[in-house]
């Protein structure tokens, strides 16, 4: 789909900022998947910081609203263009970047959930500039199979984080639903879910999607287990319905989640 004026002008913009050493177009307007609505989310590569200063003068006359250095995940500018279409605008240290990479994909670290996002998002990155060519460079250096020992750390790690370790989800989230401990029950069954999904997609050796329609792209796996969309839409209908029932399925999911990683 064509782009929006204002977002072009942030490109010719940005890229005259000397700090910039590539910037790169994510979510769905770099899989073509946007439509009128679709926002956009931009990474800015840096070599060095990008003062608030120069920002502000880039930003100029392109933006209805824009708030500067939200922190809440990662560092970005969050704004809506003129014409009403959102963007965020993420600002990552290319060589940061890089290490975070390594750390996951060369040394094979699980993490509590979202282990393979920063990779899913580097393959999917439509490059928009690249200074130096340094974030295509990093696109070639982490295009190769999903690492079987990643995978296997990812499965014994959520193996634990999920049933079988002391203290494991499951667990907790049967001890908040007994007590009727309704923030508790929220907090551990989303840490739950997130961490059922990033062993999914690892157990698959497909890299992880992101937080948005988990269910769906789970569902295009080949490896998953029996009735996985029943039971966890079971268990999310009854967290604060019928906590008996969301019990057992707990103890469903834990069966055939376990049936399927011991074949």
């Amino acid at each position: 789909m064509n782009e929006s004026q204002q977002f072009i002008k942030l490109i010719e913009r940005l890229i005259e900022c000397d700090p910039i050493e590539a910037i790169g177009l994510g979510g769905s307007r770099a899989t073509n998947l946007a439509d009128a609505h679709s926002d956009y989310d931009l990474y800015i590569y840096l070599n060095q910081d990008l003062p608030l200063a120069v920002r502000e003068q880039v930003f100029e006359g392109l933006f209805q609203i824009i708030e500067y250095d939200n922190q809440f995940w990662e560092r970005e500018d969050d704004g809506i263009f003129l014409d009403g279409i959102p963007i965020d605008i993420l600002y990552r240290n290319i060589e940061d970047f890089d290490k975070a990479l390594e750390t996951t994909l060369l040394y094979h670290q699980a993490q509590n959930a979202y282990t393979t996002c920063l990779w899913n998002n580097l393959k999917n990155t439509k490059i928009l500039f690249d200074r130096h060519g340094k974030l295509k460079k990093l696109q070639t250096k982490y295009k190769f199979s999903y690492p079987i020992q990643l995978k296997e750390n990812i499965i014994q790690r959520h193996r634990a984080l999920l049933f079988d370790g002391l203290p494991n989800y499951a667990d907790q989230l049967k001890k908040a639903l007994l007590r009727n401990d309704m923030p508790a029950i929220n907090h551990r069954a989303a840490a739950f879910a997130e961490t059922y999904f990033d062993l999914l997609f690892a157990l698959n050796e497909t890299s992880h999607p992101g937080e948005k329609r988990m269910m769906i792209a789970a569902q295009k796996l080949e490896n998953v287990p029996e009735h996985f969309v029943e039971d966890l839409t079971s268990l999310f209908q009854h967290l604060f319905a019928d906590p008996n029932q969301a019990i057992k399925d707990l103890e469903q999911l834990e069966t055939q989640l376990k049936k399927l990683l011991n074949k």
